[in-house]
């Protein structure tokens, strides 16, 4: 019977042996500064987690739109419920919601962390740009979004739109308003933009009729300005009652539809 040759172990050349060795003594390298700071990331999150310096002690209230009391009130509020908590535990969704709630009126609301130990909360506040009612005035936002946290009578400089049912504006499904107060709105934009109202009053935009927006100033006197060419024809209508020739207590309305000015005695 025939002896079976025995395998000889294959050796690895020189260069190879110490690449090998290289290769092993920087793995283990990297595996011990692995667990190092694996160990250390440990330390450090259960120091912050643990510790005293990272409890919730401050809840800061930032709006230019709120008075101070009802702001301290709020910040004391949310401290009762959050105080001593550790401040990356706390759901700052949560607070958002709660807030929304407090305030409908905040178009926008932003809560992040002040470290080491506080919560701020930014709230950006939808602006009143009109009033909109026959009887009784609901202040609206430049979006048509009815403020309904806001006494109207604290609103009195703002203009009024008429002619638009504020039940049927609420009610709808969609955000976007109606035809007719989205064009009363654009004229208001307009009319601040052209720095109008700096100079004359506007006491009431109506815009019962969308094909033909009426806005009366102070004096009484009515502005047909029709559904287009805001800002060229407030310019007409600006030069026009800069004229020193006209005599405002004679006139009824001053109709910018056409090429030219027409103006109505009284």
């Amino acid at each position: 019977m025939a002896k079976q040759k025995k395998r000889r172990p294959i050796k690895l050349p020189p260069y190879l042996m110490a690449a090998k060795e290289k290769v092993l003594r920087i793995l283990l390298g990297v595996i011990i500064i692995l667990i190092a700071a694996g160990l250390i990331f440990a330390g450090v999150w259960t120091f912050i987690m643990k510790s005293d310096y990272f409890k919730v002690a401050t809840v800061e209230i930032r709006s230019d739109f709120i008075n101070e009391g009802v702001a301290a009130s709020t910040s004391n509020e949310l401290l009762r419920l959050y105080g001593g908590k550790n401040v990356f535990g706390v759901n700052l969704s949560n607070i958002s919601r709660s807030l929304s709630a407090i305030y409908p009126d905040a178009k926008d609301i932003v809560v992040s962390l002040g470290l080491p130990d506080r919560i701020i909360a930014k709230l950006i506040f939808r602006r009143p740009v009109a009033l909109v009612g026959d009887n009784k005035y609901y202040p609206i936002d430049e979006e048509g979004f009815v403020l309904s946290s806001i006494n109207y009578k604290s609103l009195k400089d703002l203009p009024v739109i008429s002619g638009i049912d504020i039940r049927r504006e609420t009610a709808r499904r969609s955000r976007k308003v109606s035809r007719n107060l989205g064009l009363a709105i654009e004229l208001i934009k307009k009319l601040k933009a052209s720095r109008f109202l700096t100079s004359w009053s506007v006491n009431t935009v109506d815009a019962g009729d969308a094909k033909n927006i009426v806005f009366y100033l102070k004096d009484g006197v009515e502005v047909r300005i029709g559904a287009e060419d805001y800002t060229n024809r407030l310019k007409v209508l600006d030069k026009t009652l800069h004229d020193t020739r006209l005599l405002m207590d004679r006139i009824k309305y001053i109709d910018l539809r056409f090429k030219d000015v027409v103006i109505g005695p009284k």
